[in-house]
């Protein structure tokens, strides 16, 4: 864990274009989904009501194959296993951007194969990455056929440069669509919202003597 005391923060110096570069434009999603849970927000189409667990928990298992693939890319080997979560999570024509503003994102691509090449491409120059995420927010509705949800999430994006001992870190909102096709959920729709970067020196701890 990182504290304040023994980082060196340095001004932000991340442009929006070099996100893109740096893979960092990522659609949230969150291994620990499970134990962030009981602080999510959960409503139905009326605000307030709370979201069926089940559904909940389909929805969050969506975004726990995210992270998961997405934070295994930095590491030789597993790149199946992720392009196999990413087709597990958005249909085939799902649509995914991440920038400052939705108008003028800093990519767009659509289906899994392709945000997979974009992500795979964009942390070739890290050695790892991790998604801590905060409040995930859930609003049910009912489509013409189907059942519908938007997910809005908050993440902390932490990098780890493969040239030096830098950090990335970025902040953003994600604002999700998803639609359940054939009894599974599926995200049709993602937009991830930068709000601040910043980058930090890495303290390692001392050698054993």
């Amino acid at each position: 864990m990182l504290h304040s005391d023994h980082v060196d923060v340095a001004p932000p110096r991340v442009g929006r274009r070099g996100l893109i570069t740096a893979g960092a434009g990522f659609v949230v999603a969150g291994s620990t989904l499970v134990g962030t849970a009981g602080t999510a927000g959960a409503t139905s189409a009326a605000i307030g009501d709370p979201v069926p667990a089940d559904v909940y928990a389909a929805i969050c298992q969506l975004k726990a194959n995210y992270v998961t693939a997405t934070d295994s890319l930095p590491f030789p080997g597993n790149e199946d296993r992720a392009l196999a979560l990413y087709r597990a999570t958005y249909t085939n024509d799902a649509e995914s951007s991440a920038g400052y503003d939705a108008a003028v994102p800093d990519f767009l691509v659509h289906g899994p194969d392709e945000l997979f090449e974009t992500l795979r491409a964009g942390l070739a120059t890290f050695s790892s990455s991790q998604h801590n995420v905060g409040v995930i927010h859930v609003n049910l509705s009912r489509g013409p056929r189907t059942q519908l949800a938007t997910i809005t999430a908050h993440v902390l994006v932490t990098l780890v440069s493969k040239a030096n001992l830098d950090l990335t870190r970025l902040a953003a909102t994600y604002h999700d669509e998803a639609e359940k096709r054939h009894g599974r959920w599926r995200v049709t729709k993602s937009f991830a919202q930068y709000l601040a970067t910043e980058t930090a020196t890495r303290v390692l701890p001392p050698p054993a003597t």
